[in-house]
């Protein structure tokens, strides 16, 4: 065969298969520094920062002027966080690739704190017993309704301070210690002195919520004195 015809079909052998060239490592583009991509970045330092429960939204305030994209994988970083969450905010944030610091910016933040909340299912009346049946759950922004009280809230022992109509929002304004003891009730009444215990009857002088200091009659001698409630008809005193 002719050097002139063995030339292609040398060729074709070396010829690579159909298909795409697969990317070596490291080969793969560094995404675009936007505004889209650095709030993900943002609220989920703030949420880290603050410990939130439920979720975090961001948004900037005014338009940002992204810098330059680096060739190398990029961060931002939250160096200055605000000391409260709030429904503005501002941060300051740093641009890092390779450990180098490729620029600072301060920037107003919209923050939203979404949280499931408690609300009224039915009418609830002033000073009754709480339980979660007697609410529904509801989405709404903590950061707005800062009163209102999560769905995770311990509702024992509270009661409410005013009666609640259906579909009303729970409110930690809404809530106080609901009495364990109430005034003039015979009560149980646990002392200790080191490894001693006794237990007595005594006469509620006062009402009292968990953890109050109330004023006890003892029945047999007449003699009031302190004691701390610690349940239902309870109260607890150490000598």
């Amino acid at each position: 065969m002719k050097p002139a015809l063995l030339l292609p079909a040398f060729l074709a052998l070396l010829a690579l298969p159909p298909g795409p060239l697969a990317a070596a490592p490291g080969d793969e583009p560094v995404a675009a520094v936007t505004a889209e991509r650095i709030l993900p970045q943002i609220r989920d330092q703030l949420a880290a920062q603050f410990r939130v429960d439920g979720e975090l939204q961001v948004d900037l305030q005014r338009t940002w002027l992204p810098p330059t994209t680096p060739a190398t994988p990029w961060e931002i970083r939250v160096i200055t966080p605000p000391t409260s969450l709030a429904s503005q905010v501002i941060v300051r944030v740093r641009l890092v690739a390779d450990q180098r610091n490729l620029g600072e910016w301060t920037l107003p933040v919209h923050v939203q704190h979404w949280l499931e909340v408690l609300v009224a299912r039915e009418p609830v009346a002033r000073g009754g017993v709480l339980g979660a049946a007697q609410f529904d759950l509801r989405r709404v922004d903590i950061l707005r309704e800062k009163d209102a009280v999560p769905a995770t809230a311990n509702l024992e022992n509270l009661t409410v301070a005013r009666p609640l109509a259906a579909g009303v929002v729970l409110s930690w304004h809404d809530l106080l210690r609901r009495p364990l003891v109430q005034r003039g009730e015979r009560i149980e009444v646990v002392a200790t002195d080191g490894t001693l215990t006794i237990t007595m009857k005594g006469q509620a002088m006062q009402s009292g919520a968990l953890g109050e200091t109330i004023l006890v009659r003892n029945p047999d001698s007449r003699r009031d004195f302190t004691a701390t409630v610690s349940g239902e008809n309870q109260a607890r005193v150490a000598f």
